[in-house]
């Protein structure tokens, strides 16, 4: 007659359920738990949206040191320099030209644009022609920009842009 010798989990060794048996259910039973617990605080935050919908409207940030006082019907959309240097090279660069983000560097708007191996010609005559025009909004904001020609692998000479 053979006896299987019990490990203390009420299993004999020999069972087809094996010393994992018990581990199995006690991992099954805390990923049960785990998932109640998630279904209550998922219930409860729900719950309390409602609440927090109920709360009072933000508060003007009006009285806020170090901030501006920004009126919209004034100014809704404030001035980028950075932004509007490279919507304006954007739209005058010539195909297969590129320019980098533009610089703030003493005082100077500089941007550096990347010009072809096969274009011809001057790289800072051109780039004088890509200065804006003395009528231009630019000129409101800006006061100097920088434009610095990169070509046949080499900077050349800047080109300066004033109002």
């Amino acid at each position: 007659m053979v006896v299987g010798i019990g490990i203390g989990t009420g299993h004999k060794s020999g069972s087809a359920a094996g010393p994992r048996g018990p581990v199995r259910r006690r991992v099954g039973r805390a990923i049960v738990t785990w998932a109640l617990m998630m279904l209550t605080l998922v219930t409860a935050l729900v719950g309390a949206g409602g609440a927090i919908a109920q709360q009072a409207p933000m508060q003007s940030l009006e009285g806020l040191p170090a901030r501006p006082p920004v009126d919209p019907d004034v100014d809704p959309y404030p001035f980028d320099p950075f932004l509007s240097l490279r919507s304006y090279l954007r739209q005058r660069l010539l195909a297969g030209w590129w320019a980098r983000d533009p610089s703030y560097e003493a005082g100077v708007f500089a941007v550096v644009v990347h010009i072809p191996e096969s274009w011809r010609g001057n790289p800072t005559s051109a780039m004088l022609r890509l200065c804006p025009e003395p009528s231009s909004t630019l000129w409101e904001r800006i006061q100097v920009v920088e434009l610095r020609p990169f070509y046949r692998q080499s900077p050349w000479p800047a080109a300066t842009c004033r109002r």
